[in-house]
């Protein structure tokens, strides 16, 4: 996969992180990761599964959908929203299995 969809989506964390006035310190502790993974993450270094991704966009109070890199950020817009699909199925089935 394309090292580049990594760092938007890292630019999207931090965005969101920053708009919502989340420090890096606090968006780790509410998705238990280190303070570092959550740098390496918005610099595009660390890949990231679809539950942490998930458990990111839950900790930022945002869709898995809004961290998605946008369509004009990539070469390939079909790919965002067959991902964007995927990962509101996921959190279905888990607020499903949550009751």
């Amino acid at each position: 996969m394309d090292s580049n969809l990594y760092r938007l989506f890292g630019d999207r964390v931090r965005e969101l992180r920053e708009t919502r006035s989340v420090t890096q310190e606090e968006l780790a502790r509410r998705v238990q990761l280190s303070r570092a993974s959550i740098t390496n993450i918005e610099k595009g270094r660390q890949r990231v599964l679809l539950h942490q991704l998930i458990e990111i966009a839950d900790a930022l109070d945002a869709k898995p959908s809004e961290l998605m890199p946008s369509p004009q950020s990539q070469s390939d817009p079909t790919m965002r929203r067959d991902v964007a699909r995927v990962v509101e199925m996921l959190k279905s089935e888990k607020s499903r299995s949550d009751k």
